[in-house]
C-alpha cells in the first residue's frame, strides 16, 4: 500500500531544502527587530582564524556567532574564552547550513564571564579541600585485570575504547558503566555510575567522552563530579574531548588523557613485558647485556625465551643489513643505467641529470625501507629476485622526497647523508628534475617486473602510490609545513603529521615485501600495523637525535628544529619521556612480528626493531 501524505499537496509548495533556508534568512532579514540587537554573553569555543568564530552563552542557552575580519581588526582588546561581552550583532541564517547565528560588528568586553567566575570559584574552593592536589593521586596498575568504562553507550568513544584495549589487553573484561555525558540528567548520571563503579571490583577506571564545544564539554567542570571521581578508591583515568579541552574532572583524576584513545593505552601500558635471566623486568632495551636470556611474555602466556649472545645476534643481523643496502645500490645502480640508455635511445643526452639521480641514490644510508621490503618478503616465503624491482622502486621513491626536503623552500639544508644535498651539489633546478624522474621511474621499473604476477604489481603500485601521495608521505610534509606558523600544535596532531611524513613509507615498504613474498591479507596487514608503529618510533629517535647528536653522527646539521622553533616530540614532551615513548611503540612493533612467526624467521626483524631505537645516526 502506498505511503498517505497528511497533507493535501495543492494546498502547499514543495521546496528545496536550499529554497526552505532562503526563505528563513529572508523571514529574519526582513524582520526589523532582528536588524540590531545587543547581546551580553560569555565567549566560548573562540577559534582565531580570519574571521572570529565563536559562540556566546549564559546560564541556559547558546547562539553561534561570526565576527567578519574588517570588524574585528576594529576591536579594542583581544577576545578570549569565558570572556563576558556586550556585542552588536544582526542575526541571521548560513544558509549553506542553515544555521541560525549572529553576525557580529561590535565588541565592548565586561570581564570575566559569569560561568567562567563561577569555574574559577569552584576550582579555588576545591584546591583549598584538597581535592585537586597531584600528590593525592592513585597510581595506575601496571596489568589490570577488569576496567571499568564510564562513558555513552552510544558515543565513538566508547568503540575507540573498546577497540584499543581489545589489542592491547585481551585478557582484560572490559565493563561499561553506560551514562548520558551531557544534558540535565548526565551529572547525577555519572555520579551514580561512579558510586556503582567503585564497588564493581574493577582495576582502573576510564572516565570520558569525545570532543565537543565548550557547551557539551561543560558538564564535566561540575563540583559534584569532581567529588564523586576524587572520593573513589578505584584509580581514574579521565579522557574528556581533546587534547586541547581541559576540566575540573580531569585535575580531580588520578590521570589525565588527551583523548579516550589514549585514556586506553594508559590502562594497558603493560601488554609486553620482557624479563632477564633473574627475572628483574627489563624497562628499556638499553638495559640489555650481552648474554643475557631473556623471556618475552605476551598476555596470552606465551613465552619466547632467546639464549644468544647479544654481540652474536647483531652482528650477523648487522651483516645482513648491510648485505641487503649492497643489494639495493647494486639494483638501484642497473636500473639507473637502464633509464639512460633508453635515454639516449630517444636522442637526449642529459648526463647530467642522470649523475643528480646517482648522486642522491648512492649518498650512502643504512637503506631501512628496503632492507623491510627483503626482509618482509622473505618472512613470507618469498626470494630476494622477487623484492629487487620494488626495493629499487621505494629507495628511488625515497630519495626524491630527500632531495625536495632539502631545497631552500623547504628545509634548506646543505648536506644529506654526510655529503652536498642535490641542489648544492648540482643546482636547484636540476635537482628538482632529479626529484620529478625517481617519483616517476618507480611505476614503469614495477610494471614491467617479470618476477611478480599482474596482480602483485597492481597491489604494491597501489599501495606506493596512496602512501606516497596526498593521503600519505606528501600529505605529511604539508601538515609539517603548516605546523611551521601554526600557534599550538597537539601532540595527536604531530603524530597524524609523523604517521604521513615519515611512517607512511615505512609502512607501505612492510606492506609491499609482504606482497612479494606471496603474504596473506592477514599478514599484509600485520605489516602495515607493524610499519606505523616503527615509523612513529623512528620519528621520535630522529626528534631526540637532532637535540643530542652531532653533525658528523647524523649527516646532516643538528638543532635545525630548534633553530627552526619547529613544534617536535621532544619540544612537546622533553627527551627522556619522548624515549620513553618510543620503546613502548617498540616493544608494540615487536608484537606484530609475531603474525609472522610461524612462517619464517623473524630474527633479523626484531633485532632491526631494536637497532632503530637505538641507533645515534
Amino acid at each position: 500500500m502506498p505511503p498517505v501524505l497528511l497533507f493535501t499537496p495543492h494546498y502547499m509548495a514543495v521546496l528545496s531544502v536550499s529554497e526552505l533556508n532562503r526563505r528563513a534568512a529572508d523571514l529574519i532579514r526582513n524582520h526589523a527587530a532582528l536588524h540590531l540587537l545587543l547581546i551580553t554573553g560569555e565567549i566560548i569555543d573562540l577559534k582565531l582564524q580570519e574571521h572570529l568564530y565563536f559562540s556566546l552563552r549564559d546560564a541556559d542557552s547558546c547562539v553561534n556567532a561570526i565576527m567578519f575580519r574588517k570588524f574585528a581588526e576594529q576591536l579594542h582588546f583581544m577576545p578570549e574564552n569565558g570572556m563576558q561581552v556586550l556585542a552588536a550583532a544582526y542575526a541571521g541564517i548560513y544558509e549553506v547550513s542553515g544555521r541560525f547565528q549572529l553576525y557580529v560588528t561590535d565588541m565592548l568586553s565586561q570581564g570575566v564571564g559569569g560561568i567562567q567566575h563561577g569555574l574559577k570559584e569552584r576550582r579555588t574552593m576545591l584546591q583549598k579541600e584538597g581535592i585537586l592536589d597531584p600528590t593525592t593521586r592513585k597510581k595506575i596498575p601496571p596489568h589490570p585485570e577488569k576496567i571499568g568504562v564510564i562513558t555513552s553507550p552510544d558515543g565513538a568513544a566508547l568503540q575507540d575504547i573498546l577497540q584499543i584495549l581489545n589489542r592491547r589487553a585481551p585478557n582484560a573484561q572490559a565493563v561499561l558503566f553506560p551514562v548520558r555525558v551531557q544534558g540535565k540528567f548526565a551529572e547525577a548520571e555519572i555520579c551514580q555510575a561512579l558510586e556503582k563503579a567503585d564497588r564493581s571490583g574493577c582495576d582502573v577506571l576510564i572516565l570520558g567522552r569525545g570532543g565537543g564545544s565548550a557547551e557539551h564539554l561543560q558538564i564535566f567542570d561540575s563540583e559534584k563530579i569532581a567529588r564523586a571521581v576524587h572520593s573513589c578508591q578505584t584509580p581514574i583515568i579521565s579522557a574528556i574531548g581533546h587534547e586541547t579541552d581541559f576540566t575540573l574532572t580531569d585535575e580531580a583524576a588520578d590521570l589525565r588523557a588527551p583523548t579516550p584513545s589514549a585514556a586506553a593505552e594508559l590502562a594497558s601500558p603493560q601488554k609486553i613485558m620482557i624479563l632477564s635471566q633473574d627475572h628483574t623486568e627489563i624497562s628499556s632495551i638499553r638495559q640489555i647485556h650481552a648474554g643475557d636470556i631473556l623471556k618475552i611474555c605476551l598476555p596470552d602466556g606465551c613465552v619466547t625465551v632467546r639464549t644468544e649472545s647479544e654481540d652474536c645476534i647483531m652482528n650477523e643481523h648487522n651483516a645482513k643489513l648491510h648485505s641487503y643496502a649492497e643489494r639495493t645500490e647494486t639494483v638501484l645502480l642497473e636500473k639507473t643505467e637502464e633509464l639512460e640508455t633508453k635515454a639516449k635511445q630517444n636522442h637526449m643526452q642529459i648526463a647530467n641529470l642522470f649523475n643528480a639521480m646517482r648522486h642522491s641514490l648512492t649518498a650512502g644510508g643504512k637503506r631501512i625501507r628496503p632492507a623491510l621490503i627483503y626482509a618482509f618478503c622473505e618472512v613470507c616465503g618469498g626470494t630476494p629476485e622477487q623484492a629487487d624491482t620494488a626495493a629499487c622502486a621505494m629507495e628511488m621513491t625515497h630519495t626524491s622526497s630527500l632531495i625536495f626536503d632539502d631545497l631552500p623552500a623547504m628545509d634548506n639544508d646543505d648536506l644529506r647523508r654526510g655529503k652536498p644535498s642535490c641542489h648544492k651539489a648540482f643546482g636547484e633546478a636540476t635537482a628538482i628534475l632529479a626529484g620529478d624522474a625517481l617519483i616517476c621511474a618507480p611505476f614503469g621499473l614495477l610494471a614491467s617486473d617479470s618476477n611478480l604476477s599482474s596482480e602483485q604489481k597492481l597491489q604494491i603500485i597501489q599501495i606506493l602510490s596512496e602512501q606516497e601521495g596526498a593521503g600519505g608521505m606528501i600529505g605529511g610534509q604539508m601538515l609539517d609545513m603548516q605546523f611551521e606558523t601554526q600557534e599550538h600544535v597537539t601532540l595527536e596532531e604531530l603524530e597524524i603529521m609523523c604517521l604521513g611524513k615519515t611512517g607512511a613509507l615505512i609502512k607501505a615498504a612492510c606492506q609491499i615485501g609482504c606482497i612479494c613474498g606471496g603474504g596473506s591479507p592477514e599478514q599484509i596487514r600485520a605489516a602495515g600495523n607493524y610499519g606505523e608503529t616503527l615509523g612513529l618510533a623512528f620519528q621520535m629517535i630522529d626528534d631526540i637525535l637532532d637535540v643530542t647528536s652531532t653533525t658528523e653522527q647524523l649527516g646532516k646539521p643538528v638543532g635545525s628544529d630548534a633553530e627552526e622553533h619547529k613544534t617536535t616530540f621532544v619540544t612537546l614532551l622533553g627527551v627522556d619521556a619522548v624515549r620513553t615513548r618510543a620503546e613502548k611503540l617498540t616493544a608494540q612493533a615487536h608484537e606484530f612480528l609475531t603474525m609472522f612467526d610461524s612462517s619464517g624467521d623473524t630474527c633479523f626483524l626484531h633485532a632491526l626493531t631494536d637497532l632503530l631505537l637505538t641507533r645515534i645516526q
